[in-house]
C-alpha cells in the first residue's frame, strides 16, 4: 500500500466517538444476516428485525448455561437501540424529538432507560424513558427481544407517566387533563403473553359538575349522582375510548369495586432508571461478546497467539498485539514512514505480514502466510473461506448489514463491537483486517 493510499484509508476511518469504528456504506454483503421470518419487519437492530409483536420464547425451554447466553444476547441488543439512541440520537423503528436537546435545553443523559423484566416472561425487557422533549415528544417505549427468532419488538408506547404493577398491569395517566373533571384520567394497559405485548383493557376519566353543568349538550345527570358529590364516573373497559356523555354514570364506589376488582393485591413494581448516556450501559456487549469467546475457544489449543481475543481483552489492543509478536515470535517492528507515526508494519521472515493503524481505537491488519499459531479470532491467511466464517459465527461474527464488500462480518452495530472483513483468491483467505466498530458512530 502506498503512502498516499494509507492516509486516504485512515481519514475515511476517523471516528467521532472514542471506542467505536465508523460503519461502512450499506451494500450488499457476501451473504444475509440472521433475519426474523413471522413478521413484517420495520426496521433492524444488530441481526434482528423489530416488529410491533410476535409469539415469544420462553426462558424455562432453556437450560442454565443457554439462558446465561441467551440474556447476554438480548442485553446486547438492547445496547444496539441503547448506542443508536445517544450516538445517532434515533430510535431503531421511529424517530426522536430531539428539539429540546437542539436548543440547548439538557442533554441526552436526562433521558433515561431500565433493563428488567417488567412482564414478567422470564427475559428482560429494555424502557426507554425518553422525557427531554417538548410535552408531544415525550415517550416511554417497552421494547422486548425473541431469541427464538430473533426479533425487536415494541412491546408498548406511551407518555411517561406510568405505574407498572406485578400483576401485568401498567397503569398510564395521560399527559393532558382535558376532561371535564378533576380526576387525572388513565388507561390500563395489560400484558398479553400470547402477543408478547400490551393491551388496551380500560380507560378511565370524570365529569365534574362544577367544572361543567353540561357535557356535548346534555345536562349533568344529578338522578344518577348517587353519592351526590356532583362527579359521575366514566368507566370503559376494552380498547375502545368514548367520551359520549352517556358514558357518565358511575359513582365513586362503583369505580372503587370495579378497579379493585382488576388491581386489588397488586403490587407496584419500582424501576431502577440509569442514565441514558453510553457509560450506563458499557458493559452489554463485552460481556456478551466475551461468553462467545469462551464457549468458541473451549476447543482451541491455539488461544494465546489469537490476536482478535486482545480486543476483548485489552483496552490498548495494538500495543499488546504488537508486543507480543514481536517478543514471542520475533516479528520486527517498523515505523515505514517518518512523518506518519501511527502506522507500525511488522516483518516475519523479512516479509511484511501485518499493519498496525494507531489511529482512534485501531486497525489490525495479517496478510501473506500464517505466523506459526497466530490468527485473529482463529482465522488465518491460508484458511479456507468457509471454515473462516463457520470460526466467526462462532464468536457472535454475522454478515454486516453496513458492508459494501464481500466477507465483511460485525459483532453487532453498537458500542464495544466489532468488525473483521478478508479478502479471498481461490476459496481461502489472503489478508485479514479488524477493528472495534459501531455503526452509529462517525
Amino acid at each position: 500500500m502506498e503512502k498516499n493510499e494509507v492516509i486516504a484509508f485512515l481519514c475515511v476511518g476517523t471516528l467521532v466517538f472514542t471506542g467505536c469504528g465508523v460503519g461502512e456504506p450499506a451494500g450488499e454483503s457476501a451473504r444475509s444476516a440472521e433475519t426474523a421470518s413471522s413478521v413484517e419487519e420495520e426496521a433492524t437492530v444488530g441481526n434482528s428485525s423489530v416488529a410491533e409483536a410476535s409469539e415469544p420464547g420462553s426462558a424455562d425451554d432453556f437450560d442454565e448455561s443457554t439462558q446465561e447466553i441467551l440474556q447476554a444476547r438480548i442485553r446486547h441488543i438492547y445496547n444496539g437501540v441503547l448506542s443508536q439512541i445517544v450516538a445517532a440520537r434515533q430510535l431503531p423503528d421511529g424517530e426522536l424529538d430531539t428539539s429540546q436537546l437542539d436548543d440547548g435545553f439538557g442533554e441526552m443523559r436526562d433521558n433515561h432507560f431500565a433493563i428488567t423484566d417488567i412482564d414478567g416472561d422470564g427475559m428482560e425487557e429494555l424502557i426507554i424513558n425518553y422525557s427531554n422533549a417538548c410535552m408531544a415528544g415525550m415517550e416511554t417505549i417497552i421494547y422486548g427481544f425473541n431469541p427464538t427468532v430473533g426479533q425487536l419488538k415494541r412491546e408498548l408506547t406511551e407518555f411517561p407517566a406510568l405505574t407498572f404493577y406485578d400483576n401485568g398491569m401498567i397503569r398510564a395517566e395521560a399527559s393532558h387533563n382535558h376532561t371535564s373533571g378533576e380526576f387525572w384520567p388513565f388507561t390500563l394497559y395489560q400484558y398479553q403473553a400470547a402477543g408478547d405485548k400490551y393491551v388496551q383493557i380500560a380507560y378511565v376519566d370524570t365529569w365534574s359538575k362544577d367544572i361543567a353543568a353540561d357535557l356535548r349538550g346534555q345536562v349533568f345527570p344529578d338522578e344518577l349522582d348517587s353519592d351526590g358529590d356532583g362527579v359521575l364516573y366514566n368507566i370503559q373497559e376494552g380498547a375502545e375510548t368514548s367520551y359520549d356523555a352517556s358514558n357518565y354514570q358511575y359513582n365513586e364506589a362503583d369505580y372503587e369495586t370495579w378497579y379493585q376488582s382488576l388491581m386489588g393485591g397488586a403490587n407496584e413494581v419500582l424501576i431502577e432508571y440509569l442514565p441514558m448516556e453510553y457509560e450506563s450501559f458499557a458493559d452489554l456487549s463485552p460481556a456478551y461478546l466475551n461468553i462467545m469467546a469462551d464457549n468458541a475457544g473451549k476447543s482451541r489449543t491455539d488461544k494465546e497467539g489469537d490476536l482478535g481475543l486482545l480486543i476483548l481483552e485489552e483496552e490498548s489492543y495494538l500495543d499488546v498485539a504488537e508486543r507480543l509478536l514481536s517478543e514471542r515470535y520475533e516479528v520486527e517492528l517498523q515505523q515505514p514512514y517518518e512523518d506518519f507515526d501511527d502506522q507500525m508494519v511488522g516483518l516475519w521472515k523479512g516479509q511484511e505480514i501485518f499493519r498496525f493503524t494507531h489511529l482512534d481505537m485501531g486497525v489490525l491488519d495479517y496478510q501473506g502466510e500464517q505466523v506459526e499459531d497466530v490468527t485473529v479470532f482463529g482465522l488465518y491467511p491460508g484458511i479456507r473461506v468457509d471454515s473462516a466464517w463457520e470460526k466467526l459465527e462462532a464468536y457472535g461474527f454475522y454478515a454486516s448489514p453496513y458492508g459494501e464488500v464481500e466477507n465483511c462480518l460485525i459483532t453487532g452495530d453498537g458500542f464495544g463491537n466489532i468488525s473483521i472483513w478478508f479478502s479471498e483468491e481461490e476459496g481461502k483467505v489472503t489478508q485479514i483486517s479488524v477493528k472495534p466498530f459501531c455503526a452509529f458512530a462517525g
